[in-house]
């Protein structure tokens, strides 16, 4: 190839840029390009409790903005902002939840960089910021941020029929027994309750429905995993009389137990996490306190502990004859 004479460079013009001490001014050299392009933006995925998500939703929901983009605007003005004060985590209860944000590029290079200069993973830094964020954002719309809210009631049934009692048996006998034992764990966590006062007590339809779920899903015992798509006509006869057998009139007793594939599912659920591992001893000494061979034992004791969900109740009389023969024997 013949090169312009203008282009051409002498060996003199070579030794003189080889022998040049450049040193001096590298660091003041421009970055040099990238050879392939990166993608302008990018995408984080936060772990997060499952209560975090829901706050962030109902701010956003307030302000009439799309929760991601008020997560990713709160990312962006805390890295507008030099922070001196000490990264606090508040929320306690197991990361269950995920938080996808895109990012321009340049803003999550700020935070892996502002992250590396505080010592924290940039996830844990974005989440502690979105966490402060949405405090602030609740108290400015007047919000309550101190009620807790329990974790998924699967969750904790699954829990809760993986747990012993005190005669070392998981499973429960009557949906009576299992609606007042989630409901005493839900009140001893001190979470936001979903339980209402219903004809039989403090009462959740939700209980019902997960424990058909499971029970579709194959992980109580002696039941089958169905196939997906609509029910067939067998199937939702059979689901309409299993529902009104377990109602709580108490005609019929029916058996909640893990099987093999349930007791897997919650042995990884406990062991995911510390915080889940506290959560499955703490759900197996409530077990082991109130699971009382006598189910009215049970009733009596919640209906003393926890009068205002009583109010509707039809067997209040019941009750109260119950307790007052168990103090006198």
């Amino acid at each position: 190839m013949n090169i312009p004479p203008t282009s051409k460079m002498t060996n003199t013009r070579w030794d003189e840029l080889l022998d040049h001490d450049w040193s001096e001014s590298w660091d003041s050299l421009p970055e040099a390009p990238a050879l392939v392009p990166g993608p302008k933006s990018a995408q984080i995925t936060l772990r997060m409790p499952r209560s975090l998500v829901e706050r962030v939703k109902r701010v956003a929901a307030a302000r009439s903005l799309p929760y991601h983009a008020l997560a990713r605007s709160w990312i962006a003005e805390a890295l507008r902002h030099p922070q001196t004060t000490d990264l606090v985590e508040y929320e306690s209860e197991p990361q269950s939840e995920q938080l996808n944000i895109k990012l321009d590029r340049a803003v999550l290079d700020r935070l892996k960089e502002r992250a590396h200069e505080r010592g924290v993973p940039y996830h844990r830094l974005a989440r502690i910021w979105i966490e402060a964020e949405t405090t602030l954002a609740e108290q400015a719309l007047g919000f309550d941020s101190t009620a807790v809210r329990p974790p998924p009631m699967k969750e904790l049934m699954v829990l809760l029929l993986h747990a012993t009692n005190r005669e070392g048996e998981s499973a429960i006998r009557g949906m009576t027994r299992l609606q007042k034992l989630l409901f005493v764990v839900e009140q001893q966590l001190k979470a936001k309750s979903s339980f209402y006062a219903f004809n039989f007590g403090p009462f959740n339809e939700e209980v019902n429905d997960t424990a058909h779920a499971l029970e579709v899903a194959g992980f109580i015992k002696n039941s089958e995993a169905q196939s997906p798509g609509p029910p067939s006509f067998r199937e939702m006869m059979s689901s309409v009389s299993r529902r009104a057998s377990s109602a709580e009139s108490g005609t019929t007793v029916v058996e909640f137990a893990l099987s093999d594939k349930g007791h897997e599912a919650a042995e990884r659920l406990r062991h995911s996490s510390a915080a889940y591992e506290q959560l499955f001893s703490f759900v197996e000494s409530v077990k082991q306190e109130w699971d009382t061979s006598d189910v009215r034992d049970l009733v009596a004791r919640v209906y003393e502990t926890y009068p205002a969900y009583t109010e509707k109740s039809v067997i209040q009389e019941e009750v109260e004859l119950h307790r007052r023969r168990r103090k006198s024997s």
